[in-house]
């Protein structure tokens, strides 16, 4: 038993739902790979090095304090049933705003500073060799003999040039 009419094709999703699950791969590769460039180990026994998370760990608290904030912003006014007075997209945008003027200020009024300041490594410097100090008072003794000149010849090379022989042809 055939059907008796043929029904086009359907896609299973709409492209809507496509786009979006390929925007939110390619964060979460985007993500995964900024997250290890930060968090990369730095030298043993040296301060300061490796990635930023590592080197300023106060920053990287004000950071994450401050997308926990706009995360929470962004889940409160989606899931609100009321309607809000700046539409979602702006009630995300104000909130969002306000959460990143706050860390500004946090960053700024943060005691002890936000910014983790290491020491320089000494550089080791060359060790030089003082000048004397002090000059000589007589004036070396001049010699009155002409130096003696040599009668021997000089070494003379035995081996011939070599000759190269062309052919004409």
């Amino acid at each position: 038993m055939s059907p008796t009419r043929r029904q086009g094709f359907q896609p299973g999703r709409p492209r809507s739902e496509l786009y979006v699950a390929i925007a939110v791969g390619a964060g979460i590769v985007l993500g995964t790979s900024l997250l290890i460039w930060l968090m990369r180990p730095g030298s043993a026994g040296v301060p300061g090095g490796g990635g930023l998370l590592n080197r300023q760990p106060r920053m990287t608290l004000l950071v994450l304090l401050a997308a926990a904030v706009v995360g929470l912003v962004v889940s409160f006014v989606v899931r609100r049933k009321k309607p809000l007075r700046f539409g979602t997209r702006g009630s995300i945008a104000a909130g969002s705003g306000i959460a990143v003027v706050l860390a500004v200020l946090a960053g700024i009024f943060w005691p002890g500073g936000v910014i983790r300041h290491w020491p320089k490594l000494s550089n080791p410097t060359p060790v030089t060799t003082p000048a004397p100090t002090s000059t000589p008072t007589t004036k070396p003794a001049t010699s009155t003999t002409k130096p003696s000149t040599s009668t021997t010849k000089p070494a003379t090379s035995t081996t011939k040039p070599a000759t190269t022989s062309t052919s004409g042809g």
